[in-house]
């Protein structure tokens, strides 16, 4: 993203400055890119002639034809770009069409914030939460798998790839993608952290530095689209599915929260205790998590991955060492402590995911919700007792049993709106049901012959 920095925060470039660099970079076409209410990434391309008119807030679509977004006398929508979201596509520089994108929000015709756009839902929740989160910043530990392309381009599950965790393979097509992939980040202006193997054969993770919660969210999203972007050019395909393989593990979404600059001493005292501000955090996600496991895991599939194994949550647990404690604490770093969320999958709305853990952190702050001891050892060791007398719930199973968990939880919804969570939860009942009527593989192997 072409954005200078200030104490680490960017600072967006000016139009003038954008319609600069896009005649510099020869740049061809823009995309205006948002996201519907499932998270589904989509754009309206504009030639660069049409930039301006498109800085200008001037460019509409009809949002009747996304899914969630508006009744019938909302069709028309505006685009509002965000200029600290520029940036153009690295594998299109020195072609003939060289492509640039800008990130948008969603307005209506009269030009006010339309409450279905999750961008501004996210917004909405930062500024609700201004009182108690206005240092929080976020970073991302993001998991996907590489697979190759059948002889006609379409998508396998297959990978010659026989790595594991952090394996190096020089000969390895997906080394060379997950290289290119973090590579393109950077020129993006993303902050990468750090790039690596994961347990599964085909499995890679990309580490995004810290930042502030909406370019959080947005760093999400712009993983996702160049992830797959790059691959396709390594005849290979990036997928975010949460658990694409039964007998592999899932790929999740670790995202860090920190409620304190370096120095300040907000986060842990002088003996390395957390502080109560931080107990606090913890606190308000181990209580709205059944609730906001629907917008962090909204998929069908999410919820194979939400099993004991491989180091997958399945507990309203928290831990400074247990890899599958749903929230973790680890070792402070540069004197900022950190906690890590670890349940959370990349087939989320970036923007609503982030949203509901903010309200859920928020109102930990605010309500001083304790969250008890840490658990020492494996989450997967606990039994009923334990679990009832720590007051340790199981995260839902299903992503009915979820969205039954969202309908009564205040706090959740609540960071939603009302229209985004009516629309989120009808298209996913609708997902689910068409899952629950469907006759899978497995049916027909375990009974077709038996009955």
């Amino acid at each position: 993203m072409h954005s200078t920095h200030v104490n680490g925060e960017r600072k967006a470039p000016s139009k003038r400055d954008i319609l600069r660099i896009a005649k510099e970079r020869e740049v061809r076409y823009v995309r205006l890119s948002f996201v519907d209410i499932l998270g589904i990434g989509k754009n309206v391309t504009i030639p660069v002639g049409e930039l301006e008119s498109a800085l200008e807030g001037k460019v509409t679509f009809d949002g009747g034809s996304i899914d969630g977004f508006v009744r019938g006398e909302e069709a028309d929508m505006m685009l509002l770009p965000d200029l600290a979201t520029f940036a153009v596509y690295p594998w299109t520089a020195g072609s003939e069409n060289v492509e640039a994108r800008l990130i948008c929000d969603i307005a209506t015709p009269d030009g006010e914030p339309f409450e279905g756009c999750p961008r501004t839902t996210l917004r909405r929740a930062l500024e609700d939460a201004g009182d108690v989160m206005a240092a929080v910043r976020a970073g991302l530990e993001i998991e996907f798998y590489l697979f190759d392309l059948d002889a006609d381009g379409a998508p396998t599950v297959r990978t010659s790839d026989v790595g594991s965790y952090f394996d190096s393979d020089e000969s390895d097509r997906g080394e060379a993608a997950r290289l290119d992939i973090a590579k393109s980040l950077e020129a993006m202006g993303l902050s990468v952290a750090s790039a690596h193997h994961e347990h599964g054969a085909g499995q890679h993770e990309v580490d995004l530095n810290e930042g502030p919660l909406l370019a959080t969210a947005d760093a999400l999203l712009t993983t996702r689209t160049v992830a797959k972007h790059v691959a396709a050019r390594h005849r290979l395909h990036a997928t975010f599915m949460p658990k694409p393989l039964e007998t592999c593990a899932g790929s999740g979404v670790h995202v860090y929260f920190t409620t304190s600059a370096p120095g300040d001493g907000a986060a842990a005292d002088e003996a390395g205790e957390l502080t109560e501000e931080t107990l606090f955090a913890i606190g308000g996600l181990l209580e709205h998590a059944p609730a906001f496991t629907a917008v962090c895991n909204p998929t069908v599939n999410s919820y194979k991955r939400l099993v004991a194994a491989w180091d997958a949550p399945i507990y309203t647990a928290w831990s400074y060492r247990s890899a599958n404690a749903l929230v973790r604490v680890p070792s402070p770093q540069g004197g900022v402590q950190r906690i890590e969320v670890r349940s959370a999958d990349a087939s989320c709305n970036p923007y609503l995911a982030m949203a509901v853990l903010v309200a859920s952190i928020a109102h930990g702050m605010r309500h001083h919700l304790l969250p008890g001891d840490p658990l020492l050892g494996s989450t997967y060791d606990l039994n009923d007792r334990e679990r009832d007398s720590r007051r340790i719930r199981m995260l839902p199973k299903s992503l009915r049993q979820a969205l039954a968990e969202l309908d009564t939880d205040v706090v959740v919804r609540g960071a939603l709106g009302d229209h985004v969570y009516h629309a989120f939860r009808d298209a996913k009942l609708e997902e689910y049901e068409r899952y629950r009527r469907a006759v899978h593989p497995w049916e027909r192997e375990a009974y077709l012959r038996v009955y």
